[in-house]
């Protein structure tokens, strides 16, 4: 379940797929993420959603955002396992808004980089973000890449078609307000898949979660509240610890409210897509 800011843009989705077989058993340490032998790595990732908004007396609305990310991520020891440094290479977002016009945002938005630690199975802790433009802040949210960028891992072997849960589950400042998130992601490894000489593992997976998001935009505070299912897959390469491309698909329904407005909250659909891809992967 991806970080939706106030201004009801759902963000960042990951990666992308390829076929593949029932294979053999993983390696004992094949499902983990580790320092790569290159520590640096770049990854481009791509999203768009479609937002539609029924607004008492006013009638339905429809939004599109699209966003397109360059990500270059440098791998470091630390006590948790490694710190990963995310640096905003490219960043091209646009939101259309048939009330306020279209609201775009690019790199120059961002100054500094986002840096999180991360262990073996995934599970991200933010250290520091970058300090970014109201746009980017309530379109981009940074800081959900530490908690949400990376699948989750089991940390040792599994069998195709075996299965391991994990629960994501984090609060963060948003433009304006806080939001906190929440999901149990299912995943399976569907079997193993040779693409370009090298051997990938297929990783499916479904998501069920909630965010709730709190804020202030303005002078108007309001209160968004989501749930739905994401379904993702990801290609894993064993051999270098590294996610190679990863796609996701999400279906929400929520509400908005406005205390102020004197409306009662009005209903929001969003659907998202998303890939990631590694570059030179």
């Amino acid at each position: 379940m991806k970080y939706v800011a106030a201004s009801a843009l759902l963000l960042f989705a990951t990666a992308a797929c390829s076929g593949s077989g029932p294979g053999a058993v993983s390696p004992p340490d094949a499902l983990a993420y580790k320092i790569p032998d290159n520590p640096t790595v770049v990854y481009v990732s791509e999203s768009s959603q479609d937002i539609s908004v029924d607004i008492p007396g006013m009638g339905p609305m429809d939004m599109q955002g699209n966003s397109e990310v360059t990500l270059a991520m440098a791998f470091a020891p630390a006590e948790s396992g490694m710190e990963v440094t995310a640096t905003f290479e490219k960043l091209s977002v646009t939101m259309s808004n048939p009330m306020a016009g279209d609201i775009t945002a690019s790199e120059s938005d961002i100054t500094g980089n986002l840096v999180f630690t991360m262990d073996e199975h995934g599970k991200g802790t933010l250290v520091s973000t970058p300090e970014v433009s109201q746009e980017v802040e309530s379109m981009v949210g940074p800081a959900g890449i530490a908690y949400e960028f990376f699948p989750r891992l089991p940390g040792g072997s599994v069998e195709p078609g075996g299965t391991w849960t994990d629960t994501i589950q984090y609060e963060m400042e948003v433009a304006g307000g806080e939001a906190s998130s929440r999901s149990v992601v299912t995943y399976t490894l569907v079997g193993d898949t040779v693409v370009n000489g090298a051997t990938l593992l297929h990783v499916t997976y479904e998501s069920d979660g909630e965010v709730v998001t709190h804020a202030v935009q303005q002078g108007t505070e309001m209160t968004q509240s989501f749930s739905g299912v994401t379904d993702g897959v990801f290609l894993w390469d064993p051999a270098r610890g590294l996610m190679v491309s990863h796609e996701t698909t999400a279906e929400l329904d929520g509400s908005t409210e406005v205390p102020s407005s004197g409306m009662p909250p009005f209903p929001m659909v969003i659907s998202a897509r998303g890939s990631v891809r590694l570059q030179g992967g």
